[in-house]
């Protein structure tokens, strides 16, 4: 069992280490992605990293100090980390974040027809113009601002973007569906293997005391 559990220790001593940079982009993605996301979503983004950074600290100290008490604490998070997993799956609405962005260049059109202006970023951003395309300006009796075009010259017609906002997005997160679906079953399958094993340590360092106490 001797060289098993060094094994098993030096696992869970890269996995914490990788769970808790992984809790700290989270932090990081929260952050700096607050405005591209709902509110909820970036509340519980924040929620959960912080989750798994004290996580991975009960796990580092229990690997490193050999104790069965902090493993087993770090063995009930994981698990309840387990069920929140299975029950975000359960739950989850596929493509949140494209259709936030959806939204959103819907509330900004509208306020381009109110504010020239406001749909300068995404247009940027996305190499798009209008909601559904250039024509959206002219039928708002509007003329293509320089955000529509390439390297911001609209005096060549070829350098107007002939996609509107709308279809850009929609190729932009066409991944995220199955991208979410395929980290989550990624992250329920490293998490039950981490738990199996965080459990086995936990119980060679709890009768290895008893067997001390005797």
């Amino acid at each position: 069992m001797g060289c098993a559990t060094r094994t098993i220790k030096c696992v869970l001593l890269i996995f914490n280490t990788l769970w808790a940079i992984f809790g700290v982009l989270l932090l990081l993605l929260a952050g700096f992605g607050w405005d591209a996301m709902p509110q909820n979503y970036g509340i519980g983004i924040i929620a959960l990293g912080c989750v798994i950074l004290l996580t991975s600290l009960f796990g580092c100290f229990g690997s490193i100090r050999e104790s069965a008490r902090s493993l087993w604490t770090y063995a009930v998070m994981l698990l309840i980390i387990l069920v929140l997993t299975v029950v975000f799956i359960c739950l989850n609405t596929r493509d949140v974040f494209k259709n936030y962005a959806i939204q959103e260049v819907n509330q900004l059109w509208e306020q381009e027809l109110i504010h020239p202006g406001a749909m300068d970023q995404k247009q940027l951003v996305y190499e798009c113009c209008g909601k559904n395309g250039p024509d959206d300006y002219l039928l708002a009796g509007r003329i293509t601002p320089s955000s529509c075009c390439k390297d911001s010259n609209c005096i060549n017609p070829l350098n107007i973007h002939i996609n509107g906002c709308l279809s850009k997005i929609e190729e932009a997160f066409s991944n995220e569906a199955l991208t979410s679906q395929i980290s989550e079953w990624v992250l329920l399958g490293l998490n039950a293997v981490v738990l199996l094993m965080s459990i086995m340590l936990a119980i060679h360092y709890t009768n290895q005391r008893r067997r001390f106490n005797y």
